[in-house]
């Protein structure tokens, strides 16, 4: 009996603390959760590619000679074309970042490379290779210069008011000098101070109050000079007025030079004699020179200075330059003012004096 009872304890002992163990076992398991791997993001190439081919044509580079390949994940483009400034590349990386922010512009200016990030890993690389330009050719060229100005105001605006950059050579010693000056400077025309010097036939031509001599020393030249300069506000050049003897003074010259350069101007040889030593002091002294080519309107009729107009234009195109002088006669503004079209017409761009002297210059070894 004693056995029965000690076999049945012994049962329930083993039933109890299997059960037990389970549940023991139940509770002392980790917590698990299915795995769900976490969603790919992928890049959005296309609207990355949009963005790029925005970029090169705000950057100047044409998509026609883009060549495009591919080295695993990563686009290479060779770009033809400059390499994007700096605030075109700024607004380039904001709208990229508007499609992903994990998206990142990496810019190596100096090495004309442009990278596209994507979570650190380059996706687009750009390597950009400046096309060369082909010299640039400027268009033949003419600077027209309207001598004797500054006796009065109602001439100078009537040149003003014609369709063509003319510059205002103006006396010194004229009533109204320094009013057509700036009058001439607010119009953004080119102002020139117009030297009075002495002709051959002086005593019988007088070349006006002011004028320059032969017969003057160096200092009294000097005097002269920087008296008729003060006179010319806003002056960048001078020519000479009358001055056929004067202009074949080397002692003379040498001095109007020297004033010239110290004061930062040019000079245009009106060219009133063979003989002028103008355009070889100037260069001796360092002042930046030209010389004229045509004076216009040695007859007072339009019909003649219009085809001496054309014919200075006609120079220009064979030439390359041309500067041609007239003088303010009503015939002179009327011819002006009806060919002013000529010039497009013919190819041929109309500038002041100082332009034509960049282009001499840039052509003279």
């Amino acid at each position: 009996m004693k056995v029965t009872l000690a076999a049945v304890f012994l049962v329930v002992f083993l039933i109890v603390s299997l059960v037990l163990l389970s549940h023991l076992r139940q509770r002392l398991s980790p917590f698990s959760v299915p795995f769900e791997p976490p969603e790919a993001v992928s890049l959005p190439i296309e609207d990355v590619r949009v963005e790029l081919e925005s970029l090169l044509l705000r950057s100047g580079a044409s998509l026609d000679r883009l060549e495009t390949s591919a080295e695993g994940e990563t686009l290479h483009w060779a770009v033809r074309g400059p390499f994007p400034p700096q605030q075109v590349l700024q607004q380039f990386a904001r709208r990229l970042e508007r499609i992903s922010p994990d998206i990142a512009l990496e810019s190596m200016a100096a090495e004309g490379t442009l990278r596209v990030l994507f979570r650190g890993r380059a996706c687009a690389l750009l390597i950009f290779s400046p096309t060369q330009r082909e010299p640039e050719t400027k268009p033949p060229r003419v600077a027209i210069i309207m001598d004797d100005l500054g006796r009065d105001l109602k001439t100078a605006r009537a040149l003003l008011d014609i369709d063509l950059p003319v510059t205002l050579a103006i006396l010194p010693t004229s009533a109204k000098a320094a009013q057509v000056a700036a009058l001439g400077h607010r119009h953004g025309r080119e102002i020139f101070i117009h030297i009075p010097m002495e002709p051959q036939s002086y005593p019988a031509t007088d070349p006006g109050r002011g004028a320059l001599f032969v017969n003057l020393g160096p200092k009294e030249i000097r005097r002269r000079m920087k008296s008729q300069l003060q006179k010319i506000p806003h002056a960048v050049g001078g020519n000479n007025h009358m001055g056929s003897r004067f202009t074949e003074s080397r002692e003379g010259m040498a001095v109007v030079m020297e004033v010239m350069r110290e004061a930062g101007l040019f000079f245009v040889d009106s060219r009133t004699t063979g003989g002028s030593v103008v355009f070889s002091e100037a260069r001796r002294a360092g002042v930046p020179a030209l010389v004229r080519d045509r004076f216009l309107d040695n007859r007072q009729d339009v019909n003649a200075i219009a085809e001496q107009i054309r014919s200075l234009a006609r120079l220009a195109r064979s030439r390359g330059s041309a500067v041609g002088i007239c003088h303010p006669y009503p015939q002179t503004l009327e011819a002006l003012r009806r060919e002013a079209g000529i010039f497009r017409e013919l190819g041929v761009e109309v500038v002041s004096v100082a332009q034509l002297l960049e282009d001499v210059s840039a052509r003279t070894p």
